[in-house]
Order: structure tokens, then C-alpha cells, then sequence
């Protein structure tokens, strides 16, 4: 992994800059309400105002939810049908809340941080 971000993460469209240090204003959501912001170690989710989820950055272990990383924030299709009210990301994970308390993942969930696997306990 590289330690330095390639700008997909940012949501700005792949600038020529490698590091942008003076903060930037995301045209991309100019006119929309973002509610809600995850950052992982190189990938971004945003909620809108509408319950709709996007997301940017890299994508090698699925943290996106979409087939490939993307430059530019792209919406979570698989999410359509939701109403989504708060957006968490881990170093390669990504978890999306909805308006009935339940909780969608995806991502790398090697570590069960995914939360998907059966758990059982032993004493």
C-alpha cells in the first residue's frame, strides 16, 4: 500500500497534485447535503441528505462496494433500496447504517471486523 494518497480518495477527480495540502472544495457535491463522512486508509464514503451512499479511493479489497476504484464519488448501487443514516469506515471496510438500525458491510472482513461471521463462544 502506498503511504501517500493518489487523490482518488479525495473525491476530486484525480488532480496533479500527489498531496493536496491547502483544503479544497468537492464540486462533485456542490448543490447536494452531505450528512455524513468515513474515511479508511485510502478509500472515503459520503452520505447524502437523501439516504444515498458514495463512495471513492481504492477499491483492491472491495472496500468501495462497486467493481473497481473510482477518482470520483460513485453512489453504492446495492444500497438503492435503503435509507441510510450514518456511514463508518475502517482500513479496508465499510459499514452503512439504516433508518431501521440495521447494518450493511463490505470490504475486507479477514479479521471478522465485517461482522457477517457466526460467532461462538467458549468459556
Amino acid at each position: 500500500m502506498s503511504s501517500h494518497p493518489d487523490q482518488r480518495e479525495l473525491g476530486l477527480g484525480g488532480i496533479d497534485e500527489e498531496i493536496v495540502v491547502e483544503p479544497r472544495n468537492c464540486p462533485f457535491f456542490n448543490g447536494k447535503k452531505v450528512c455524513d463522512v468515513g474515511c479508511g486508509l485510502r478509500h472515503t464514503a459520503f452520505l447524502l441528505g437523501d439516504g444515498t451512499v458514495y463512495t471513492c479511493g481504492c477499491n483492491d479489497l472491495g472496500q468501495l462496494g462497486h467493481e473497481k476504484s473510482r477518482k470520483k464519488p460513485e453512489q453504492v448501487g446495492a444500497l438503492d433500496a435503503q435509507n441510510i443514516v450514518g456511514v463508518s469506515c475502517g482500513e479496508a471496510h465499510t459499514l452503512a447504517l439504516n433508518d431501521k438500525g440495521q447494518v450493511f458491510a463490505w470490504g475486507l472482513g479477514s479479521d471478522g471486523q465485517l461482522g457477517l461471521t457466526k460467532f461462538t463462544t467458549s468459556r
